[in-house]
């Protein structure tokens, strides 16, 4: 018998998507299995008006900031540790 033991969440922030963790915690308790959240975005999203103020890479380094601690947020409000 074939037992699920990771679970890939893909995470855009959207209410559905909020409201999708509830299943996946549930199904994550009932096989056991470990939950890995994966967020995709665009490094290089940005107007062309930081360029005149701020490098590709210093505005690129940004982007990937923000999205780490919107990631990190969600984690903690969804899938609070204990």
């Amino acid at each position: 018998m074939t037992m699920i033991e990771n679970i890939l969440f893909p995470v855009d922030f959207s209410p559905s998507c909020a409201a999708m963790a509830a299943y996946v915690k549930r199904a994550a308790a009932i096989f056991g299995a470990r939950v890995t959240l994966v967020h995709i975005f665009d490094l290089y999203s940005h107007d062309a008006l930081q360029l005149y103020v701020r490098s590709l890479s210093e505005v690129a380094e940004e982007q990937q900031n923000l999205a780490r601690d919107k990631l990190n947020s969600f984690l903690q409000s969804e899938f609070p540790l204990g």
